[in-house]
């Protein structure tokens, strides 16, 4: 009876090692692929992801109140430093977030040590490197992306995006972009409509069918 005792706990505890983190994953950093990639559509369902650069009151109420599954805030740096209140309800609920850069072309480079300063104000405000990355334009010059990915940071790049027009019709795998600056059109209305009309996931959901979650100071 020991013996067999002693077999079930093992099996037990083998389970928990390799099963919990396909549930749960506790994975704080990570790299797509193992060569510097822009990532653009997932397998496993739609997400929404938020570009903001511009800030009112009818943004600061829609933090407060947006409904899990939360979509990917993408927050420009310039917006990270005058935005304390907002800053303060995204890290209270544990709001996802990455990064929103500057324009990108391969005519005309982003400036990678003003990338860097921009990395360096998510990480003072946020307490944590990005995951996710996406430029204004999405395009990605070749330095942009080995210098990101040398800081394991991923890169993203809309499957579609939408600026308040009729709702799109939405693929399997889809990233729905949504910009959020000064001459956005976009009601929240309009948005809070969108979020309940569809069953939108977490990027690594989408990615790779279990959530992941980044490391959280105490």
């Amino acid at each position: 009876m020991l013996r067999k005792t002693l077999i079930s706990l093992v099996v037990i505890v083998i389970l928990f090692i390799f099963i919990k983190p396909i549930n749960s994953t506790m994975i704080s950093v990570f790299n797509i692929a193992n060569a510097p990639t822009v990532v653009t559509k997932g397998h496993y369902g739609t997400s929404l992801i938020v570009e903001i650069s511009f800030s009112d009151d009818k943004l600061l109420d829609w933090l407060k109140n947006v409904k899990a599954p939360y979509p990917l805030l993408l927050l420009d740096a310039a917006w990270i430093e005058r935005s304390p209140e907002h800053l303060k309800v995204i890290q209270e609920r544990k709001l996802p977030t990455g990064l929103l850069g500057p324009e990108d072309s391969v005519e005309e480079p982003i400036d990678i040590a003003l990338l860097q300063k921009d990395v360096g104000t998510y990480e003072k405000y946020l307490k944590t490197t990005p995951l996710w990355f996406a430029t204004r334009n999405h395009q990605y010059s070749q330095d942009l992306q080995k210098s990101l990915f040398q800081k394991q940071i991923n890169l993203l790049s809309p499957s579609l995006i939408w600026q308040g027009e009729k709702t799109p019709e939405l693929q399997k795998g889809d990233f729905l972009f949504l910009p959020l600056h000064q001459d956005t059109k976009v009601t929240f209305k309009e948005l809070n409509t969108l979020l309940q009309q569809n069953k939108f996931m977490s990027i690594e959901e989408n990615i790779f069918g279990y959530s992941v979650q980044s490391k959280k100071t105490p």
